[in-house]
């Protein structure tokens, strides 16, 4: 039986990931019940990978069986389905900057804990950080089954934007002042879902030696809001 199929005969809606889905799109209604047969549907079947490859949404929903998806064609599956079972149309709601997620939300795929963890840790599941998102809007609300949540404006999944350190391919930086925290990228790294992995420094771990490299110290160093904060 197609995936189609099987979201739409409702018996992935009453799965525990379903009814947390209905539960965040707001309990009731033929949207809520869409997207909690689409969520359910995807953690029994699906896997998550930020780049998939040239995997297509109406093949997702006409295949069968164990796929990986990205969230952009994870989106465009939903919308497909909205368009065509509900008769609503649907808009597309994209982060288009790096960022880092809330600590709350979870991936549909359960492997999938994150790619960034506190220096020195093997553990990378603090959050998520996307280079870009996609999900969908719906009368209003937008609907992200990747993270299986639903938020009221275009920013919900948002905890932290990132920035690139000036002069650094390898460094970003999060938050203002006090706050403020350094991500490093750990080259080679990879885990469940992303080729990416990043580590966050605060300034102190910063200046350690073999920590970074004498390229990237300085790059930091000069960074204005790095010499602002007077963090180094």
């Amino acid at each position: 039986m197609s995936a189609r199929r099987e979201i739409l005969d409702g018996k992935f809606k009453t799965s525990a990931s379903g009814v947390a889905a209905a539960r965040a799109a707001g309990g009731d209604g033929q949207m809520a019940e869409l997207f909690a047969g689409f969520v359910g549907y995807a953690c029994a079947h699906w896997s998550y990978a930020a780049q998939s490859g040239a995997q297509k949404a109406p093949d997702l929903l006409d295949g069968e069986g164990t796929k990986t998806v990205a969230c952009g064609t994870l989106r465009e599956a939903l919308k497909i389905l909205v368009r065509d079972e509900l008769k609503l149309t649907p808009r597309n709601a994209d982060i288009n900057e790096r960022f880092l997620t809330k600590p709350s939300l979870q991936c549909f795929d359960s492997k999938v804990k994150g790619n960034v963890g506190n220096h020195g840790s093997t553990t990378f599941d603090l959050a998520c950080h996307f280079s870009t998102h996609y999900f969908v809007e719906v009368g209003g609300k937008f609907y992200d089954p990747c993270l299986m949540a639903v938020y009221a404006n275009g920013e919900g999944p948002i905890a932290h934007k990132t920035s690139l350190v000036r002069n650094s391919n390898n460094l970003r930086k999060a938050g203002k002042g006090r706050s403020l925290v350094i991500l490093k990228m750990l080259p080679g790294r990879t885990v469940p879902g992303f080729g990416e992995v990043w580590e966050i420094l605060v300034p102190a771990e910063c200046k350690q030696k073999g920590v970074l490299t004498a390229q990237d110290l300085q790059a930091l160093k000069s960074d204005p809001d790095i010499v602002a904060g007077q963090l180094l």
